[in-house]
């Protein structure tokens, strides 16, 4: 994908060798534990390691990660983009946004809580709409390009995106399920900048699954999605 492949000229990324936390984050990936990447992508010690962190992010992006590791992805361009005054990373991130949420809603048609993928939309919006901000104020033809390049990489990757777990933990039905399994615990969070109230970190109980709708009740919802994919691309970044 040539949107995203632009980043490993840009970034000049350091040998896979020389960044320890690569293996860090393998590991946490590879056991599922999404928020604990995304925490850890953050928690970067030098430059050398979040160029890297950048590097591994993209390759799980182009291989279909879940939408957790996108969205961090994005917010992790957008940081460093907005600190070295970056046009190419603030782009880039805006891409991957727009990609995210073009990805939620497909993989949300799998949800049995049809409110499910809206309100993971509204939770990633939230706090990110400078974001979109910047990308609507590019050249048409750059506008033009992350549109395409969205929907071009949502294509690419859906056959292998997995089944979603925490944009179906999302909807409100699935809130009240949450809350009533054994062993959930609720915090209520510290306001976070351009949010105008406190959200509640839910962490489940164990037994606590989401619950996911058949290929035949799926599959059509997922046409119906893609369908509104021009609609929700002039919400997000307008030609």
């Amino acid at each position: 994908m040539k949107a995203l492949a632009v980043l490993l000229v840009l970034l000049a990324l350091p040998a896979r060798a020389q960044v320890p936390a690569l293996a860090e984050l393998d590991r946490l990936y590879a056991a599922g534990q999404y928020r604990e990447v995304s925490q850890r992508m953050f928690a970067t010690r030098d430059n050398a390691e979040a160029r890297a962190i950048l590097g591994w992010a993209q390759a799980r992006v182009q291989a279909a990660a879940p939408h957790v590791i996108a969205v961090a992805y994005s917010d992790l361009l957008w940081q460093i983009g907005e600190g070295q005054s970056n046009d190419a990373l603030r782009e880039e991130a805006g891409l991957v946004l727009v990609y995210s949420i073009l990805a939620v809603g497909v993989d949300g048609a799998k949800c049995a809580d049809a409110s499910a993928s809206d309100a993971r939309v509204r939770q990633i919006l939230s706090t990110r709409q400078a974001r979109l901000d910047f990308a609507r104020g590019r050249p048409a033809d750059r506008r033009a390009h992350l549109r395409n390049s969205a929907v071009a990489l949502e294509q690419s990757t859906a056959a292998r995106r997995p089944e979603d777990r925490d944009i179906c933990a999302a909807g409100e039905d699935e809130i009240a399920r949450q809350l009533a399994t054994p062993g959930t615990v609720a915090r209520e969070q510290p306001l976070k900048p351009g949010e105008a109230r406190r959200t509640v970190d839910i962490e489940p109980g164990p037994t606590y699954r989401p619950r996911f709708l058949g290929p035949e009740s799926w599959h059509p919802r997922q046409t119906q999605v893609r369908a509104r994919f021009a609609r929700i691309l002039d919400q997000l970044v307008p030609a």
